[in-house]
C-alpha cells in the first residue's frame, strides 16, 4: 500500500466514494481547503481511500455551577478566546461534543457552530 497527495484527477473518484459510501460525508471541496492536506491511500489495484488532514482545536469545559445565564456569557468568551487562539496558532477549526441540548443550541444558533456527526465544528 502507498499513499500519495491527492490531486484534481483524483476528483470524479473522490466523489464517486463519497456518493457510494454509506455513511455521510463533507464535500469534494472539503477534502482540498487550503489549510488541508490529504492523501490517496492506493495499491496495485487502484484507490482504496482518502484521508484529510486538518489542525482542529477541541475544546472541553466543565462548569461550576448550572446558572444558564451566566454560563451562556462564559461560553461567549471561551469561544471567542478559543477562537483567537485557534487562529494564532494555525488551527482552522474548533471543535466540542457535548450531551447538553442546550449548550448544543446555543452554540449552533448563537455562535456559528454547524453539527456534523455527533460534533459541533466553526471555522476560524
Amino acid at each position: 500500500m502507498t499513499s500519495r497527495p491527492l490531486e484534481q484527477k483524483d476528483f470524479p473518484m473522490l466523489q464517486q466514494a463519497l456518493d457510494n459510501d454509506k455513511f455521510e460525508h463533507a464535500t469534494v471541496n472539503y477534502y482540498m481547503t487550503d489549510d488541508s492536506y490529504s492523501e490517496v491511500y492506493e495499491t496495485g489495484s487502484g484507490p482504496v481511500g482518502v484521508l484529510r488532514y486538518s489542525k482542529v482545536m477541541r475544546l472541553v469545559a466543565v462548569f461550576c455551577d448550572n446558572d444558564s445565564l451566566q454560563n451562556a456569557k462564559t461560553v461567549i468568551k471561551m469561544v471567542s478566546d478559543a477562537c483567537a487562539r485557534a487562529k494564532s496558532s494555525g488551527y482552522t477549526e474548533i471543535i466540542f461534543n457535548t450531551q447538553s441540548e442546550k449548550l448544543a443550541n446555543f452554540c449552533t444558533q448563537r455562535l456559528g457552530f454547524v453539527k456534523s456527526n455527533g460534533e459541533f465544528v466553526k471555522i476560524v
